[in-house]
């Protein structure tokens, strides 16, 4: 398994944009990922599911890999076998910000989040909002957690494995896969 995963990460972490110039990228790339997810309890997520296995996912609202992530999801998350918890970055578009605002902001996070996925391929999304001084904080802290991964790249689902060890995904697998990969979580 441990092979798979890391194998998937390596191929994925050549694919972007580039790295976020506030990268720090620890000696050994465990100990990064352990501290990650020791840290990940500061972010601002939007939970979906109730499943006993849980999977943080930093997304951006216009990510094509993160909707394809939220699409290959589904029947795991309402067959209650896992939770996700989304975790709106702003890396990607000059709407992102906007549009993570609008999910943190929401009266309902997860309505405007489903409304975001729902309505991704027809041109929309959620409408952006301005951020409060809180939700600006709070997309401020996701984005550094974000910038500590060793990509920097969405979406990257990060859970402490069936084997204990911390783990980051970096892309979105394939769905057999993702299948595979989502076996392993703790």
């Amino acid at each position: 398994m441990r092979q798979l995963i890391m194998g998937f990460t390596v191929a994925l972490m050549t694919v972007g944009t580039g790295l976020s110039p506030n990268l720090a990228v620890a000696a050994d790339p465990q100990q990064q990922t352990e501290a990650l997810l020791n840290d990940v309890s500061k972010a601002a997520w939007i939970a979906e599911g109730k499943g006993p296995h849980v999977v943080y996912v930093f997304f951006d609202a216009n990510c094509p890999y993160c909707h394809k992530l939220f699409l290959n999801t589904r029947n795991r998350v309402k067959q209650g076998k896992l939770q996700l918890r989304w975790i709106p970055t702003t890396t990607l578009t000059t709407t992102s910000r906007g549009k993570a605002a609008a999910m943190l902001g929401a009266k309902d996070p997860l309505k405007a989040f489903y409304q975001n996925e729902n309505s991704y391929g027809n041109g929309g999304g959620v409408e952006e909002d301005l951020a409060s001084a809180d939700v600006e904080k709070k997309l401020t802290i996701n984005d550094d957690l974000l910038a500590r991964t060793p990509s920097g790249y969405v979406p990257a689902m990060l859970f402490r494995a069936d084997n204990g060890e911390a783990t980051l995904i970096v892309g979105s697998a394939p769905q057999d896969k993702l299948d595979k990969i989502l076996d392993h979580v703790k």
